[in-house]
């Protein structure tokens, strides 16, 4: 697969009501292997979270196409925590370098809005390795393997692999 030109990419926020069927429709569209919920039914994804004041949620456009959605999670407690994010690539478009964009952007963001922030955590599945990649080249270090802690719908489990960047990795590697 080819990579995708970065320079053509952009992040945009959701927009709510306005983009509420939009959102549906993204996640209704494609299927999520690594999510809980490899499916979504547009009743489940009408209930995803998708703003308030502990989630911002964002598109990720190649020029004017959604390509992905980014939610962060844990806005409201940054001073006793760090965020949680999700992020979902269309399926046509993975494995082109949309991931590492967003989580390059998305640290950035992160550590740039809220100058408290200590650190950033993410979550993946162990057989996920695409995401593990990512998570390597965007500076996040693995820090536990959760054994048979991410339970999928069907009720079959695999080990959570947790990753994180604290604000003075994130700076090194930026002034670099």
């Amino acid at each position: 697969m080819r990579c995708v030109d970065t320079k053509a990419l952009a992040i945009e926020p959701v927009a709510l009501p306005a983009d509420a069927h939009s959102v549906v429709s993204f996640l209704t569209a494609h299927e999520w292997p690594c999510h809980a919920v490899p499916r979504l039914t547009a009743e489940a994804a009408a209930s995803v979270h998708i703003d308030g004041d502990d989630v911002a949620s964002f598109w990720i456009k190649d020029r004017d196409e959604v390509v992905g959605l980014i939610r962060v999670f844990g806005l409201d407690d940054l001073d006793d925590g760090s965020p949680l994010f999700d992020l979902r690539v269309a399926t046509g478009r993975r494995g082109r370098g949309i991931g590492r964009f967003a989580v390059d952007w998305l640290t950035a963001y992160l550590f740039t809005t809220y100058p408290d922030l200590y650190r950033v955590e993410a979550t993946t599945r162990s057989d996920n390795a695409a995401m593990q990649a990512v998570f390597a080249h965007c500076g996040y270090r693995r820090e536990a393997t959760m054994v048979e802690a991410w339970k999928q719908a069907d009720g079959t489990r695999y080990d959570a692999l947790a990753y994180a960047i604290l604000r003075r990795e994130f700076t090194a590697s930026a002034s670099q």
